[in-house]
């Protein structure tokens, strides 16, 4: 009897060898934790359907080409390969991984580490952490050369629910008013930075602006607003407050939105949300 093994289906953009990861062509790059390879498919497969050539690699082929330096420093380093010499560069980059403060076992994608400014209410908070510096590639600046983002996973059955939530927004996404509806909320000392970005932005573009500022109400009221705005749905949320631990946006006397109202969302949308602190 003959077995035939069939190859699973992201086989055709994993990348596998060594040869292959270091010239290579595409304009939608994976790096991903070998836990979360599996259920990366479908999002392989739309990204192709919209033009996008595509190629994924794992975070071990990655550390056994690039070796004898750190997690994070390799994938950089890969990066920097991959900006050279690639005969297509790409423009987009996902890391697919949780990382971890101090690694640990959530540790998957590491993040750079960078010393900040500490304050009193930050709890002594002296590090940052970043996925930008992967991309900082070519001159001696801070702007990326490549568009990165991250699936901040830990467990195969989280990374499929992510990636069918994208997805489900981006082939189904129900129609109404809500695609030219955003959100902003601000603190109360925040609100000539929001004015200006009404102006400036949001009503010349034509967009429905839903302002929730803190001088409008107490804590409760302004938790309930936002509840309301979330699930009436809005394409965008532009913070212009404070975010503190446990998370919530906050100002000088009241908090605006808490993660305790999370349970509390029933929108079948699922806007972008920006932070200006």
């Amino acid at each position: 009897m003959v077995m035939i093994l069939a190859w699973p289906l992201f086989g055709q953009y994993l990348i596998t060898t060594q040869d292959s990861l270091l010239t290579n062509a595409a304009d939608y790059l994976i790096i991903t934790h070998p836990n979360f390879t599996g259920q990366l498919d479908p999002l392989c497969r739309l990204r192709d359907s919209l033009g996008l050539s595509v190629k994924m690699v794992q975070t071990d082929l990655i550390y056994s080409v690039f070796p004898d330096t750190s997690a994070a420093m390799s994938i950089r380093l890969c990066l920097q390969r991959v900006y050279d010499h690639w005969t297509t560069r790409p423009t987009y980059v996902l890391l697919v991984g949780d990382a971890q403060r101090g690694g640990g076992a959530n540790n998957f994608i590491p993040c750079k580490l960078f010393p900040k400014f500490s304050y009193p209410y930050a709890g002594g908070l002296t590090q940052h952490s970043t996925d930008n510096w992967y991309v900082t590639l070519e001159g001696n600046d801070s702007i990326p050369d490549l568009i990165i983002g991250r699936l901040p996973v830990n467990t195969a059955a989280r990374t499929e629910s992510l990636v069918n939530k994208i997805i489900r927004y981006e082939t189904q996404d129900p129609p109404g008013l809500w695609h030219r509806t955003v959100l902003l909320n601000s603190s109360t000392d925040r609100e000539v930075y929001a004015t200006g970005y009404v102006a400036g932005f949001f009503q010349p573009a034509g967009d429905s602006v839903i302002k929730i500022y803190e001088s409008q109400g107490n804590t409760p009221s302004l938790r309930t607003r936002h509840v309301q705005a979330f699930n009436q749905g809005v394409v965008m949320v532009f913070a212009c407050c404070h975010g503190t631990q446990p998370p919530a946006w906050y100002g000088p006397n009241y908090t605006l939105f808490s993660y305790l109202d999370i349970p509390s969302l029933t929108n079948a949308v699922y806007p972008v949300s920006f932070q200006r602190g």
